[in-house]
């Protein structure tokens, strides 16, 4: 199963997400969190618009085409084979799209994928890029989740970007890459990013400078990830097949690696 038969779970208990979600391997070990935490990230709760969005995924056979998607993609970054499920979104919420056309979230072993009617066929592939992208690095990295520090997460979300840039062109990427000039960034990096990038998930200030709450910049910690790995692209030459498996220490700027030889 790699692509969910989430069309045939969604007939049934469209109007129960908490159902459909106990077909999944992280709904059967706490549904109830689950739903709360996948909402924050876009996916329906039951309405009337969720039931057209779901009829109109049917007519435009999108099953199909992610099947399409995840076998490219699976072949191209000798990705792994994890679950992937398809379920509209809530147009109103979500963090990451302004939009709301789509919206996503990646575990370890399996992909949740939210889409609404609308848009052309290469945003819905950018998402599954980016979103398929975490999977095989966090597959290649093979690390615990304790384990990853805020390093890791912005080498992340800037190498995801890299990837749809090069696979889906300039004009699918988000909007957050292109948020702060580069002499802005330089600052905000060396201010923020820099003294913090070893904290890890479990430390409240983590997602504050990764998602830009409280009073960073907004989106602070992606786009600081989009600027590392475009400032080693300016550098060298590379690609998303070159990088994907690259430890997070590749990506920081030659100063920064210097200094933490020192330290140790």
């Amino acid at each position: 199963m790699t692509i969910a038969p989430t069309q045939n779970w969604l007939t049934e208990s469209l109007d129960d997400p908490l159902e459909i979600l106990k077909n999944t391997k992280q709904g059967k070990k706490d549904t109830e969190s689950l739903y709360r935490y996948l909402i924050k990230h876009g996916m329906y709760r039951p309405s009337p618009a969720a039931k057209m969005i779901f009829q109109s995924m049917k007519e435009k056979k999108i099953w199909d085409f992610f099947a399409k998607l995840e076998r490219k993609y699976r072949y191209k970054w000798d990705g792994p084979n994890v679950p992937i499920y398809l379920l509209p979104i809530h147009e109103n919420r979500g963090w990451f799209q302004t939009s709301m056309k789509k919206s996503g979230v990646c575990f370890k072993d399996e992909i949740y994928l939210f889409l609404k009617d609308g848009g052309d066929n290469k945003e819905y592939e950018a998402l599954f890029a980016h979103e398929y992208h975490h999977c095989v690095r966090m597959a290649k990295l093979n690390k615990n989740d304790e384990e990853y520090t805020l390093l890791d997460s912005i080498v992340f979300e800037g190498l995801a970007e890299y990837a749809v840039k090069e696979y889906c062109g300039e004009k699918y990427v988000a909007s957050w890459t292109r948020a702060y000039e580069n002499e802005k960034m330089s600052q905000y990096y060396k201010k923020w990013i820099k003294p913090n990038l070893k904290i890890t998930r479990i430390d409240p200030l983590h997602d504050q400078l990764l998602l830009g709450q409280k009073n960073f910049p907004k989106m602070l910690g992606y786009a600081a990830g989009y600027y590392l790995v475009n400032h080693l692209s300016n550098s060298k030459t590379t690609s998303t097949i070159g990088l994907i498996g690259k430890p997070s220490s590749y990506f920081l700027p030659v100063e920064n690696v210097k200094a933490d030889k020192q330290q140790n």
